[in-house]
């Protein structure tokens, strides 16, 4: 079920800004030319800088113990991609919002 980064040829590529940094957080942009499963996730672990909330990287949540309080601080803010079938662009943008950046230390 979980992935990680290998050496060989590039198979997943993301790009990624930083938008905000606040003490030990930060918020970023990823933008992920391929999708591969779990992509987002396995690069920002492999960077040592695990998404808020993930309960799979870099460590598994335990069966059972999975907090839903705290889910995971990703959020798909915009996809866009031409239709198959119109040929037409299409995009669409996310009104939600992550619960923000934690002063803490937090979870």
């Amino acid at each position: 079920m979980l992935q990680h980064e290998v050496s060989g040829p590039v198979n997943a590529i993301t790009h990624l800004d930083v938008l905000e940094v606040r003490g030990i957080w930060a918020r970023y942009a990823l933008k992920p030319v391929t999708g591969k499963r779990h992509q987002l996730r396995v690069h920002m672990a492999a960077l040592g800088l695990p998404i808020l909330g993930d309960g799979l990287y870099p460590t598994l949540t335990p069966e059972g113990q999975i907090d839903y309080a705290h889910p995971l601080q990703l959020l798909a803010r915009s996809i866009e991609f031409v239709d198959p079938l119109s040929g037409e662009p299409r995009r669409f943008e996310s009104r939600r919002e992550l619960q923000g950046l934690v002063q803490d230390g937090g979870r």
